[in-house]
């Protein structure tokens, strides 16, 4: 891989950005040790992609003198990085009373760890610098290919167990983007072992005299990339995506009140007095959809004295011509109805209370939402169905009714 600097510093460009999503939540909770997991993984991870690019190991060697000093750096970061990821599983899991004690467990092991390559490097001492395939250069050096292979063992460990508890999370949990951010944490981890297991299997070619380093060079790093992009999206999708959903439904709701206004439009004209005078203020539109809904529904009430009993009728003839079928069908019946029964209201015509057609449609729960659709489906028939038109025709000139047939068949012989 062509110097990679670039893509290093998008992927923890990246990792900070899903970082920016959770820092809010540990700003509200700054003593919820989850959401420090969280961010302290996200910080690792970011951190430890941005020193790992050539070009920060070469500044970095150059400004401490000591050649290769970005390897304990980068190495202790993916170590810590790796039990960050499991502190976070634990206590995703676990109450904290239950996780503490576990938590404790791994950050004493993973500290022996990087307590032990960093000694480790300064024994090894490797004075010359390589930026790309440190790994692979000295991989038969004694104190320094311990070293790195410790690093891939304790990232591989922390990985294989990350990405097989959040597998087993993601499978029943109930939240869909909670579910889809568990799988692309988990597929992040995968990509992460085999990060580590592209590595050692150079490290071991080294051993054997052979040269696999395109797997340290040009493999790994691949799957670092992949597997970091795939955790930070995994990390920030189920805040992120519960806003993007939260954001679509009240966008619908907006198109949804502006739908309403044919209907509205036309009841508020028959009956004035559905409206109560006093405004309600403009930003606050749940409150408005809520009033404007009501209004329609006492507009309805209103014209029931006014609905032609041969509405309903007419348009479930004429909508059936025509193909329609279930809740649309029964949309544009309902909007016939109300369409009749303005023109009556306006040439002052009643007709017996018990003579309409009762509304069939689907008016929903308590909250609204299935109300809010059929009142849509309603005001758009009315404002727009040919069926809805042609059934007002029809009432205003119903066809001829065929005369009675003059045949001698209806006359008795004398």
């Amino acid at each position: 891989m062509n110097d990679p600097t670039g893509l290093y510093w998008v992927c923890s460009a990246a990792s900070w950005a899903a970082l920016g999503f959770k820092l809010p939540g540990l700003w509200r909770e700054p003593r919820n040790p989850m959401r420090w997991s969280v961010c302290s993984t996200l910080l690792l991870a970011g951190a430890a992609m941005f020193f790992a690019a050539p070009v920060a190991i070469a500044r970095l060697n150059a400004h401490t003198g000591v050649p290769n000093i970005a390897a304990p750096v980068v190495y202790c970061l993916l170590t810590a990085l790796g039990v960050s990821s499991h502190l976070l599983i634990t206590y995703w899991r676990h109450p904290v009373e239950r996780a503490r004690p576990v938590a404790l467990r791994w950050i004493g092991a993973y500290s022996a760890v990087l307590l032990a390559l960093v000694v480790l490097f300064a024994l090894g001492d490797p004075r010359v610098e390589r930026r790309t395939d440190f790994d692979t250069y000295y991989a038969t050096t004694p104190a320094t290919g311990a070293f790195i292979v410790l690093y891939l063992v304790a990232l591989a460990v922390a990985m294989t167990i990350l990405a097989r508890q959040v597998a087993g999370w993601a499978a029943v949990a109930g939240r869909p983007w909670l579910r889809r951010g568990l799988r692309l944490i988990c597929a992040g981890a995968v990509c992460a072992l085999g990060f580590c297991v592209a590595k050692l299997l150079a490290v071991a070619a080294r051993w054997a005299g052979r040269d696999w380093d395109a797997l340290n060079t040009e493999v790994a790093p691949a799957l670092a990339v992949v597997g970091l992009l795939m955790s930070a999206l995994g990390y920030a999708l189920p805040v992120g995506g519960e806003k993007l959903s939260g954001a679509r439904d009240r966008l619908a709701r907006r198109r949804a009140y502006r739908a309403l206004f044919p209907l509205w439009n036309a009841l508020r004209a028959a009956t004035p007095a559905i409206v109560p005078p006093a405004r309600v203020p403009w930003w606050d539109f749940e409150l408005r959809l809520t009033r404007r809904l009501a209004e329609i529904n006492d507009g309805r009430l209103a014209l029931r004295s006014h609905t032609d009993p041969a509405a309903g009728p007419t348009a479930r003839r004429l909508g059936e011509e025509a193909g329609l079928a279930d809740t649309e069908l029964l949309a544009v019946v309902e909007a016939a109805r109300l369409r009749a029964a303005v023109t009556a209201k306006a040439r002052h015509r009643t007709f017996p209370p018990d003579g309409g057609e009762e509304c069939a449609g689907p008016i929903g729960g308590a909250d609204g939402i299935g109300e809010l659709d059929w009142l849509v489906q309603v005001s758009r028939a009315f404002a727009a169905s040919p069926v809805v038109r042609a059934s007002a025709v029809e009432a205003h000139d119903p066809p001829a009714r065929p005369e009675a047939d003059p045949s001698p068949a209806h006359h008795r012989e004398d």
